[in-house]
């Protein structure tokens, strides 16, 4: 079996998603990347919102959601600027490996037979989240495996969406050696929320944590 890590996209990636594989598949004459990359940042957008946005709801303190709610308005202002640089005007030859990227590596059909945006884990990094999903339970709690798969699958993310997806870029010097230095900055910020989030949470919040969490991780069939 193989384990993925995925969401089903919103109404706006869905629609931006069939309109760009239109676009490409005709072979019309017109440039490809305004469409590449009003894909690439409503994926950014879909992914913060499954990723941080959800688990606002799920903090009990109204002064932690305030304080997460800044965490996730700086996550998105730092992955705002960091494709602000990485994306703009190219020929459509050079945008069609970033496209085919977000196309057959960045989506994948679950068990019901739903597109979801997500990637294949390793099985050394799914067994790690498996491992921290299975230590929240109504009678038993492990915050410090549970926090170790979280950070692994947000850092797993981070490297597919933003690493990844760079090296598929037509970029010069400066602008990939910024990369990793941006992917740093949101890297922080989501394990700033992480932080902020679980120290001294019941355990009954734990739990919605990590069954809000559980369907992002999709185990099927070679």
């Amino acid at each position: 079996m193989a384990h993925y890590f995925g969401f089903v996209p919103s109404d706006k990636l869905k629609e931006l998603i069939v309109e760009a594989e239109k676009i490409v598949a005709s072979n019309e004459e017109v440039p490809y990347y305004p469409y590449r990359d009003a894909l690439t940042h409503q994926t950014a957008r879909d992914l913060i919102d499954n990723l941080l946005v959800g688990l606002v709801d799920i903090v009990p303190n109204p002064e932690r959601q305030a304080s997460m709610r800044k965490v996730v308005v700086t996550v998105e202002r730092a992955t705002d600027a960091l494709l602000n640089i990485l994306l703009g005007k190219e020929n459509n030859e050079e945008v069609l490996p970033s496209f085919h990227f977000l196309r057959d590596r960045a989506t994948f059909i679950d068990n019901d037979g739903l597109k979801r945006v997500g990637f294949k884990l390793t099985e050394q990094d799914a067994a790690i989240i498996q491992k921290g999903f299975a230590a929240i339970t109504p009678e038993h709690v492990d915050t410090k495996t549970f926090k170790t798969a979280l950070e692994t699958m947000n850092e797993e993310t981070l490297t597919h969406f933003i690493s990844r997806f760079a090296e598929n870029l037509k970029l010069g010097m400066i602008k990939r050696k910024s990369v990793p230095i941006a992917k740093a900055a949101i890297d922080k910020g989501m394990n700033m929320a992480l932080n902020k989030l679980l120290p001294d949470l019941p355990d009954s919040s734990l739990n919605r944590l990590a069954n809000y969490y559980r369907p992002f991780i999709v185990e099927k069939p070679e």
